[in-house]
């Protein structure tokens, strides 16, 4: 083989190995997939003079990294925070729900909330968690 040859040998490997990067770059990557510990929690009764909370568990079901966008409620009187925004396949973070009754000021009975965490899971973007609580006079 000529030198030129060898030029051209050498770089049509880079490009067919440049090739090949790129695509694997493009494939697309496996999903994380968003699993919390509970759909439903009952607080049970509480007096009407705090908040009260509960840290539940969000996991990461899937098999690419799962990114959480964020948790939101359905009333100002619940919070929900969640530790951290961004999982690798099978680890957990805490979400932490809490209910102040006194939000409400003195109102009394059986409430009921939803909290909503927000992925970029494609099955299931906005899993939901309902809440339960019996607000009683001290």
């Amino acid at each position: 083989m000529n030198s030129r040859t060898i030029a051209i040998v050498v770089v049509a490997a880079v490009l067919l190995g440049l090739a090949a990067v790129a695509g694997y770059a493009a494939l697309p990557q496996a999903p994380g997939a968003v699993e919390l510990s509970a759909t439903e929690f009952d607080f049970g009764t509480v007096p009407n003079t705090g908040p009260v909370s509960h840290t539940f568990q969000v996991r990461n079901a899937g098999q690419g990294t799962l990114r959480i966008d964020g948790a939101s409620t359905s009333c100002g009187c619940t919070t929900a925070e969640i530790a951290r925004g961004e999982l690798a396949p099978g680890e957990s973070t805490g979400l932490t729900v809490s209910y102040d009754p006194l939000a409400h000021d003195s109102a009394l009975g059986e409430f009921l909330r939803i909290v909503y965490v927000r992925s970029d899971d494609p099955e299931m973007p906005e899993a939901t968690l309902t809440i339960r609580v019996r607000v009683v006079a001290p």
